[in-house]
């Protein structure tokens, strides 16, 4: 083998020590920032929504349900809404159109009192225009009140997000902006208006003075510590009280 053959070798068994090394530092800090959830937010949607389903043969109808993306699928329940009989029925990267494909039997079929609702930033971080994304949101609440009219319809505000917290070198935020939430929600304040739903600004509570979200409150920019989740319950639960 010659000195140049050795150098190729050589440079070569070097980046794909390096390729191997960045590749266990991602994982790493996978599961070093979303914890327990790390493996449950990789799983199969599909799956996920079987498993639901199937959940709902059992599990006890009139309770509470939220319902929504990957936001809600890390909130525990148990911890954060303690004296509520809930079911969360989130499911990471969910876009408001999966949800509506999913909402009958993932969640009309508990006959739910109450519906905690939150989605939309997934839609945005795939450049959907808010109006579109409100006619996804709109179609659930409309069902909604024609299969559960008794139902108590809580709309979330979808929350900020802050493209400068980065624990690793990888912005969740995406394509997705502060501007575009607030377009968002202005229009879903005046949905739940038309449907005499319960719109809860949450957005306000979680964002600092510049209108991102507050960095104590996230752990990438768009998903929440238990900080932020605290703050979350503390607005949510006392709508909660009559649940079953």
């Amino acid at each position: 083998m010659t000195k140049y053959d050795k150098k190729i070798r050589n440079s070569i068994i070097a980046l794909i020590s390096a390729m191997a090394i960045l590749g266990i530092t991602v994982v790493i800090s996978y599961f070093v920032i979303y914890g327990p959830h790390g493996i449950t937010l990789l799983g199969n949607k599909s799956k996920k929504a079987l498993s639901y389903a199937s959940a709902n043969t059992s599990d006890t109808q009139g309770a509470t349900v939220f319902f929504g993306d990957s936001i809600t699928e890390m909130c525990d329940l148990k911890e954060y809404y303690p004296n509520i009989n809930a079911y969360n029925r989130g499911i990471s990267g969910d876009t408001t159109e999966d949800m509506v494909k999913r909402f009958e039997s993932n969640v009309l079929a508990l006959a739910p009192s109450n519906i905690v609702f939150l989605g939309g930033t997934n839609d945005i971080g795939r450049n959907v225009a808010p109006q579109n994304i409100a006619k996804n949101i709109e179609l659930i609440i409309q069902k909604t009140q024609q299969s559960l009219p008794d139902c108590k319809m809580i709309i979330q505000s979808v929350y900020p997000v802050n493209p400068t917290r980065k624990p690793t070198f990888y912005s969740k935020t995406g394509s997705r902006t502060n501007d575009t939430i607030g377009e968002l929600n202005l229009i879903l304040q005046d949905l739940c208006n038309k449907y005499d739903c319960i719109y809860i600004d949450v957005n306000a509570h979680l964002k600092d003075s510049d209108g991102n979200l507050k960095r104590e409150y996230s752990i990438d920019g768009l998903h929440l510590t238990r900080q932020g989740y605290e703050i979350v319950a503390k607005i949510i639960a006392p709508l909660l009280e009559d649940s079953v």
